[in-house]
């Protein structure tokens, strides 16, 4: 139900898993040899920005163990239970500090992204071309009106199972100034072709540079953000969910009434 993009690392697929410790935090290897591993970013809401962790530090010991990689920190996260305390010793700049997260339950890859996005502005599109329809693919252009977004790919099997759904959304709201528009990272000519066979009625844009993907950490697909009219994202949902788009239509309709 979920698939990689293939442009950029895959999320973890967290479907149909226990409850299990989740930090929020994602790190990389050091660059350089003065140890621990780097934090590239904290989600919004989650254990690490409640303890303080920013992107740029250094976490040095998790648990009073010495991290080193990545996979360091999952393996002492997933050793402990939602709720639990955890200490971290990180550096920033050039000073240690001791800091305690408490542990949260590990939610799927929907609720990772709607902590991110859902209450904030919604990311410019960039560098984006049209594929298909009059729609500017511009937020700006488009304010006033409920946008939903969807990244997809040709390649994509839920995407593709999800041409008619997104099709009938078209149909019964665009009229009512709602706008649906597909974002694919392919060019536009093969796009152009895809969308024909695939029979998308909704207005499509190229993402060939993987800019606005990468703005809406779309690493996994089809991802449907939906943004309202003063261009804030009031929900994310990544992967197909029968409820998940039964929530998206509701949404749309209930922000439509209320323009």
């Amino acid at each position: 139900e979920l698939e990689p993009a293939r442009a950029g690392p895959a999320e973890p697929d967290l479907r149909g898993v226990s409850p299990s410790a989740w930090l929020g935090v994602e790190v990389s290897v050091a660059p350089d040899a003065d140890g621990g591993v780097l934090v590239r970013s904290t989600v919004r809401g989650s254990p690490a920005e409640r303890a303080g962790i920013i992107a740029g530090d250094r976490i040095l010991t998790l648990d009073g163990a010495g991290v080193v990689g990545p996979e360091d920190v999952v393996r002492l996260v997933a050793a402990r239970a939602p709720g639990s305390r955890i200490p971290l010793v990180i550096r920033r700049g050039d000073a240690r500090r001791l800091l305690s997260a408490e542990l949260g339950a590990a939610p799927d890859a929907s609720g990772v992204m709607r902590l991110s996005f859902v209450g904030a502005a919604a990311p410019r599109l960039d560098s984006l071309e049209t594929v298909q329809g009059s729609v500017e693919p511009d937020l700006a252009a488009l304010r006033g009106r409920v946008v939903v977004l969807e990244f997809w790919a040709a390649w994509c099997s839920v995407c593709r199972f999800l041409v008619p759904t997104l099709n009938e959304l078209h149909a019964r709201y665009s009229a009512q100034g709602v706008v649906v528009l597909g974002i694919t990272m392919d060019a536009v000519v093969p796009a152009t072709h895809a969308v024909t066979a695939l029979g998308i009625e909704y207005p499509i844009a190229s993402d060939h540079s993987g800019k606005t993907a990468s703005a809406y950490q779309a690493n996994a697909l089809p991802t449907i953000f939906v943004i309202d009219p003063k261009g804030v994202v009031r929900d994310v949902l990544v992967g197909y969910s029968p409820d998940g788009l039964l929530r998206i239509e509701r949404l749309v309709r209930d922000l439509t009434a209320a323009r």
